[in-house]
């Protein structure tokens, strides 16, 4: 089936996220592309405008000091459920990193997506070194 509407989707974080909780919703919300209006920069959810296969990549930069974790995961999540983690650990020698993950994933008209911290006191970095994208193939 070939789909011809366009949907494609770019939001990075505007500021920093201080001391995440577990399960928190990352939200995106300086939103640079947004074809097919599916993503919300005010909840950080996605919501599939049409049934397909959907390729989603999430960059996260964390920075640790005593006071943050050293070592934290944001999981993309389909409908609440689990799709990927990615994670980010520092030692001794690195008080920050990135981390990157990408996951196509076959969505129903309707479906959500969002980012989740799967763990707490997380410092993430905003200003665009952290982001979320996705499109539709088809």
């Amino acid at each position: 089936m070939f789909v011809s509407e366009k949907i494609a989707f770019h939001a990075s974080l505007s500021s920093v996220i201080r001391g995440t909780t577990n399960g928190q919703t990352i939200v995106f919300d300086q939103v640079d592309t947004n074809l097919g209006g599916g993503y919300n920069g005010t909840t950080g959810v996605f919501t599939a405008p049409v049934a397909g296969a959907y390729v989603f990549s999430l960059t996260f930069y964390m920075w640790y000091s005593s006071s943050y974790a050293s070592a934290g995961q944001l999981s993309i999540m389909q409908n609440n459920v689990q799709s990927i983690r990615v994670l980010v650990e520092l030692d001794s020698n690195a008080d920050d990193g990135t981390a990157s993950g990408t996951t196509v994933l076959s969505l129903n008209k309707g479906d959500q997506v969002h980012v989740q911290a799967s763990s707490a006191n997380m410092f993430i970095r905003g200003n665009k070194f952290s982001f979320l994208s996705g499109f539709l193939l088809g």
